[in-house]
């Protein structure tokens, strides 16, 4: 995290792709960067994205923003970086996502079949 922004191809395994996916939370963030049409988004962008798809069912629709905040920072981002699918640059609160075929295939069968 931090470092400046660059291009890179990244291949994500098949291990990697489902465990992603299978996060609601990161399912949100994907969708959201998959959408972009310059493939980077803001974090507060992020939020308000993965806040308005996830509400918890408990609290009459109203999500703790700054404990999801701390979830894409300390976790969602990380592990989205970390598979090579994200850059996120914490000094301009931006993320540029690196488009990936598996990934997105993945993505889609998800949120159309099993949704």
């Amino acid at each position: 995290m931090g470092k400046p922004m660059s291009s890179f191809t990244h291949t994500v395994s098949t291990e990697s792709a489902l465990h992603i996916v299978a996060s609601q939370h990161c399912r949100s963030v994907l969708g959201q960067l998959i959408e972009s049409e310059s493939n980077t988004v803001t974090v507060d962008d992020l939020l308000e994205h993965v806040a308005a798809e996830n509400p918890p069912p408990d609290s009459g629709g109203m999500i703790d923003t700054g404990r999801l905040r701390l979830d894409l920072h300390h976790s969602k981002l990380p592990k989205l970086e970390a598979a090579g699918l994200v850059e996120y640059d914490d000094r301009t609160e931006t993320v540029r996502y690196h488009p990936n075929d598996r990934v997105e295939k993945l993505y889609q069968f998800v949120t159309t079949e099993l949704e």
